[in-house]
């Protein structure tokens, strides 16, 4: 137990926000508390609360992973118009993980945080109109809401983006772009950006060949790999 001023940590925070707190930092230790503070006050209404059981179930922290009951909570925190919840169940709904796969339900739940500036439900938008899923293409929707997620700084995003510039597919073809958004997934630690960047240098694809600089993009993606071990 971390101690401050002699105070337990936990004793200076609200309850809520404490259970809220153990949720973020995986400690699982103190999960059954948490759950119990979290249950009695999602029964007392709050989304907050709703939104962090919907999390639990969904990855199994202290209870049996249950997509189910994780569908529950969400779509209750979700009537409170709870960002979190409205993601994971757009996510859902796309995945079809808990519930049927119903794009619809999918874009309906993930527009409004997309449109408040989550990159990650801009990135599912992005991937549901790319892809089509179930629904046909919408390559300059697909675009749009990828950029804006890139432009957010989420990688996937950004190492799509960086593909599609290459290749010209659905955007007019840039070498130039597509460097920009590969190296910006590169360096926001994106192993597949920092192999295609070095294969492109390492073969002079669009760009002139630089084994040192090919070098330089592969090893930053060996000294990710040896990092995370």
């Amino acid at each position: 137990m971390r101690e401050d001023s002699g105070i337990p940590f936990e004793s200076q925070m609200e309850p809520l926000e404490w259970a809220k707190f153990i949720i973020r930092t995986k400690s699982e230790k103190n999960y059954h508390s948490a759950f119990s503070i979290l249950s009695a006050a999602a029964n007392r209404g709050s989304s907050d609360a709703e939104f962090y059981l919907g999390l639990l179930y969904s990855r199994g922290q202290g209870v049996k992973k249950d997509l189910t009951a994780a569908k529950f909570w969400f779509e209750r925190a979700s009537e409170d118009e709870n960002l979190g919840a409205m993601y994971f169940l757009g996510k859902m709904y796309s995945k079809g993980y808990g519930a049927e796969k119903d794009t619809q339900k999918a874009i309906f739940y993930l527009n409004t945080p997309a449109l408040m500036g989550d990159p990650r439900a801009q990135y599912e938008l992005g991937l549901i109109h790319f892809d089509g899923n179930g629904k046909e293409k919408d390559l300059h929707a697909a675009v749009s809401w990828f950029r804006m997620s890139a432009d957010s700084g989420h990688s996937e995003a950004q190492f799509i983006l960086g593909q599609l510039y290459k290749t010209g597919y659905g955007v007019e073809k840039s070498t130039e772009k597509a460097l920009d958004w590969l190296t910006s997934a590169a360096m926001n630690k994106h192993r597949g950006a920092q192999i295609l960047l070095g294969n492109m240098y390492d073969t002079g694809d669009g760009v002139p060949m630089d084994k040192e600089e090919a070098d330089r993009w592969y090893g930053m993606r060996d000294e990710e790999i040896i990092s995370a071990l």
